[in-house]
């Protein structure tokens, strides 16, 4: 069972390896972008402003920061140094385009590096210092009211309930209605002046 699990595997790997070589355009496509960055530059951080250093004054000094304002640091004579907001060089869309081509590579059995000692590859996130993926999110799914739907759909139990009753009396009103018109017809025979 383990080797025809792996027999699939290596044959599965030599398919996408063939489709990657019969079109060059397509390796191409799946190696650019692919260069070793510093683990800094898919990260966002607050960085210090060079050469802009003021005195801290007594006063603000005891005072609190206040919330989503850039942290401030002192340097060694006691001056504040202000900060600013850096962006991560590679983007999140290019970072996931960047795991997306590894992953092809490794399932096509390309590999990216080698141990320089022992030979082993190398994964292709370890190599290129891929952040690891964000974890999957364990927030449970919040139930809300559920979905109101249409007003037709909504009343049509009240809808159907009142014409059973009507159609269940409908005997009642047609006495009544008989009723009523032999008294008009009573009542206009007796006022007509023949």
């Amino acid at each position: 069972m383990a080797s025809q699990a792996a027999a699939t595997a290596s044959r599965n790997a030599a398919v996408s390896i063939r489709k990657l070589m019969a079109h060059p355009n397509a390796l191409n496509k799946s190696l650019t972008g692919l260069r070793v960055r510093p683990t800094s530059d898919y990260s966002h951080k607050w960085v210090p402003v060079p050469g802009v250093a003021t005195p801290i004054k007594a006063s603000a000094a005891s005072s609190t920061p206040t919330p989503g304002a850039a942290p401030s640091i002192l340097n060694e004579n006691g001056e504040r140094i202000r900060m600013r907001w850096q962006q991560a060089k590679v983007s999140a869309r290019t970072l996931a385009d960047i795991r997306k081509k590894v992953a092809r590579l490794e399932r096509a059995g390309i590999t990216i590096a080698s141990h320089p000692e022992t030979g082993a590859p190398l994964s292709g996130a370890q190599f290129l210092n891929l952040p690891p993926p964000k974890p999957v999110s364990t927030k449970t799914v919040r139930m809300g009211k559920p979905d109101k739907g249409r007003k037709h759909d909504r009343t049509a139990p009240k809808r159907k309930a009142k014409v059973a009753k009507a159609v269940a009396d409908m005997p009642k009103t047609i006495q009544a209605w008989k009723q009523s018109k032999a008294a008009e017809r009573v009542k206009t025979k007796s006022t007509l002046p023949f």
